[in-house]
C-alpha cells in the first residue's frame, strides 16, 4: 500500500502515547504520510515539518509559538485533568474554532466539555474523534453502534490498572507489589491515584453514557469509591472476585468496589482485561470483553481512529 495522502499532525504532549505512535507508524504501510509540523511540551512549543522519524527529545521548544497553526489534525495527548481538563479543553476549542481535526487521547476534556467541543466540530465542519481506552471498542459501541437505541442499563470494569491490581491481590501479593508491576507495565495513569482511587472508571462512564444518551453527567455527579480498601481475603474465602466497577441505572452513575461470584462475566476478568455490559430496549444486552494494553496497543488504537478518520473502508464482498 502506498501513501495516498500527507497528513499535517500536531502533537499536544510528547509522552509515551505519542512517542509510542512515532514508533508504531513506520513499522506500518498506512495509506497516509503522516508529517509532524508541530509539537506541544511543558517547556514551551516547537513548529516546523518533519517525518514521524523525529527526535522529539532535539525539539527546541520556545514559549508562546503555535504548534497547530499549520496543522490538520491535532493529536492531544496531555495528563488528565479533573474537573476541567486544563489545559487541553481551551486547545481543544481553539483548534475546532479553526476548522482543524481533532483526536484526544485524554479524559479530562471530554468529562469537563464534551458537548461544547462536539457542538464546535459541528459548527465549524472539523472532525472530532476520541480513543480513552486502547484497543478497547466500547466507546466506538457506545458513540457509534447504539445509535437509536435506548440505554437503559450500563456497568464497565474498564480500568486495567485495577483489574491488573486485584488478580494480582488476590494471587496473594501486596497492593504496593500489584501496583509497582501495573507502572511497570506502562498501563498506569501518570498519577495512578486516578486508576486507584476510580477517577478514570468515574470518567469513561461518563463519557460513555454522555456520548449514547446525550446526557451531560460531569465528575461532581458521581459518586465514587476506590480499591484501596478493598480486603481480597473476602475475594478468596467466598470464591468470587472484586472488580471495581462502575454503573449506570438510567438515571445516575456510580464506581466502586464489587463482589462477582462464577456465574456473572464479570467474575472472568483477569489482569489487564476490561468488560462492558450495554443494556437496551431495543438492541437488548451487548456485551464486550477483552482488550490489550499497553504503549504499542495504545499506538494501534490511534492509527485505528486516524484511519477510520481519513481513510474510507474498502467495501468487502462476501460471496
Amino acid at each position: 500500500m502506498t501513501s495516498e495522502r500527507t497528513l499535517r499532525v500536531a502533537f499536544l504532549g510528547a509522552g509515551n502515547v505519542v512517542r509510542g505512535l512515532l514508533e508504531y507508524w513506520p513499522k506500518r504501510d498506512f495509506p497516509i504520510d503522516l508529517r509532524v509540523v508541530g509539537v506541544l511540551r511543558r517547556s514551551g512549543a516547537w513548529r516546523g515539518e518533519e517525518t514521524v522519524a523525529l527526535d522529539l527529545d532535539a525539539l527546541a521548544c520556545e514559549p508562546g509559538v503555535d504548534p497547530i497553526q499549520d496543522a490538520d489534525v491535532v493529536i492531544e495527548a496531555l495528563p488528565s485533568v479533573y474537573p476541567d481538563g486544563a489545559p487541553a479543553t481551551r486547545l481543544l476549542k481553539s483548534a475546532l474554532e479553526g476548522g482543524i481535526d481533532v483526536l484526544t487521547v485524554n479524559k479530562g476534556p471530554l468529562v469537563a466539555a464534551y458537548r461544547d467541543l462536539n457542538s464546535q466540530a459541528q459548527a465549524s465542519g472539523a472532525k472530532f474523534h476520541f480513543c480513552i481506552d486502547g484497543v478497547f471498542p466500547a466507546v466506538n459501541t457506545a458513540v457509534r453502534d447504539l445509535r437509536g437505541a435506548t440505554l437503559t442499563r450500563m456497568r464497565a470494569a474498564a480500568n486495567s490498572t485495577t483489574n491488573l491490581i486485584l488478580t494480582e491481590m488476590e494471587a496473594g501479593r501486596t497492593f504496593d507489589e500489584s501496583l509497582a508491576k501495573a507502572v511497570a507495565m506502562e498501563i498506569a495513569e501518570p498519577d495512578p491515584d486516578q486508576d486507584i482511587e476510580g477517577i478514570d472508571t468515574a470518567a469513561k462512564m461518563i463519557i460513555m453514557v454522555n456520548a449514547a444518551t446525550g446526557s451531560n453527567f460531569h465528575l461532581d455527579d458521581v459518586r465514587i469509591q476506590g480499591i484501596r480498601d478493598v480486603d481480597p481475603r473476602v475475594a478468596i474465602d467466598s470464591g468470587r472476585a472484586w472488580k471495581l466497577v462502575g454503573v449506570y441505572d438510567g438515571e445516575s452513575i456510580q464506581v466502586g468496589p464489587k463482589l462477582y461470584s462464577k456465574d456473572d462475566p464479570f467474575h472472568g476478568i483477569r489482569g489487564t482485561e476490561k468488560i462492558v455490559e450495554f443494556e437496551t430496549v431495543e438492541m437488548g444486552k451487548i456485551t464486550i470483553m477483552g482488550g490489550a494494553s499497553g504503549r504499542m496497543e495504545m499506538a494501534a488504537a490511534i492509527a485505528r481512529e486516524i484511519l477510520n478518520m481519513y481513510v474510507p473502508q474498502e467495501t468487502a464482498v462476501i460471496d
